[in-house]
């Protein structure tokens, strides 16, 4: 990993932060403030962007994609010459060198964005650990990922106990295949932000982990907890981000 930039963005209050621009053979740029890696917020052909907020401030790094090209810091807009600064009073966002404006509400869009896909990627994880546990029940393996649900473990168990079998009847494993992409479907619906199916993924989710309080699972029950908050993480978001997408009302008058 080679260091490209590195800049101490000091706040007025005396408190130093480091922003750091390396490069990782194979991965690419890694731009992080404070070792918290940052996420692309856009790219050109040329360069990718990378921003985030800081004490009421808007840092925007360019990390140009040729290696042998310089990055640069760019604060409410304002290129940083050297490798130190002090912030300023905090100012609205203006444009920064390419002309883009990266305004504190574009910044809050974008965050409100990774954490509405974040949390509607638990679904994906739901419905395919669920796939992959009726797989392994089938084929008579008794461990599972605690993450599926465990209604399709219920169901199965009916099954086998109606037909006096030790292996899953197919039509108990079709009914747990369409369950589980039911929580696919759910999950693209709610990273598109519709909380309405959002919100039924999630009220369906915790009825299932009652199933795991009921047979006293911890791990069922912890894991099942760990999902639930970060769904309603991810859906506080898509609400959050539906109202910063709002049109300003019309002035009348």
């Amino acid at each position: 990993m080679a260091r490209v930039a590195e800049w101490t963005v000091t706040e007025t209050s005396g408190r130093q932060h480091r922003v750091l621009v390396d490069r990782v053979p194979l991965l690419g740029v890694r731009v992080s403030v404070d070792r918290r890696r940052l996420e692309r917020f856009d790219q050109t052909p040329e360069t990718d962007r990378y921003v985030t907020s800081l004490a009421g401030h808007v840092l925007t790094v360019n990390a140009p994609r040729a290696a042998n090209d310089q990055a640069t810091l760019h604060v409410d807009g304002k290129p940083v010459l050297g490798t130190e600064t002090t912030l300023p009073a905090p100012v609205a966002g203006t444009s920064d060198a390419t002309g883009a404006t990266v305004s504190s509400r574009d910044l809050l869009r974008f965050q409100l964005l990774r954490r509405r896909g974040s949390g509607g990627s638990w679904f994906y994880w739901i419905g395919g650990a669920s796939i992959l546990n009726s797989v392994l029940n089938a084929a008579g393996t008794q461990w599972g990922l605690a993450v599926g649900l465990g209604v399709t473990y219920l169901i199965d168990g009916l099954a086998e106990a109606f037909s006096n079998t030790v292996r899953t009847p197919i039509y108990a494993f079709v009914i747990d295949i369409a369950i589980a992409a039911g929580f696919l479907l759910i999950g693209r619906a709610a990273r598109r932000g519709n909380l309405g199916w959002y919100a039924v993924g999630i009220a369906l989710y915790l009825l299932d982990g009652l199933l795991f309080v009921l047979v006293q699972d911890i791990l069922g029950i912890a894991v099942h907890a760990i999902a639930i908050y970060g769904l309603v993480s991810g859906w506080r978001a898509a609400r959050s981000l539906r109202q910063v997408e709002a049109p300003a009302p019309a002035l009348v008058g």
